[in-house]
């Protein structure tokens, strides 16, 4: 369980950070803050589909990142936002199911 923590940290983060938006009015610095760690764990999960060989996962968070990406941002409205926020975080849910840890 330890081990589980410690390679999903960033993904825990995400999910957090993006259904407190639907829940906090937050000031705009943590948007900017929301959209690193997303693309952050968005990265990571691409990385980990790729080395199981689930492409089509990996191609999906790429999306996810692109979406995020903070460096060039994609204007859409409050009400867009808040449905992105909760696709994205039922998708890192899922992804702790698509993508596990090898058994030793």
């Amino acid at each position: 369980m330890k081990t589980w923590f410690k390679n999903n940290w960033l993904k825990l983060a995400a999910i957090a950070m993006a259904l407190s938006v639907l829940v906090f009015s937050l000031p705009y610095a943590y948007y900017q803050l929301m959209s690193w760690v997303v693309i952050g764990a968005a990265l990571v999960v691409v990385w980990q589909a790729y080395k199981r060989n689930m492409i089509w996962v990996a191609w999906l968070f790429a999306l996810v990142a692109v979406v995020f990406n903070p460096l060039a941002p994609i204007y859409l409205t409050a009400n867009v936002w808040r449905i992105a926020d909760v696709v994205v975080a039922l998708l890192f849910v899922v992804s702790f199911f698509l993508i596990r840890e090898r058994e030793s």
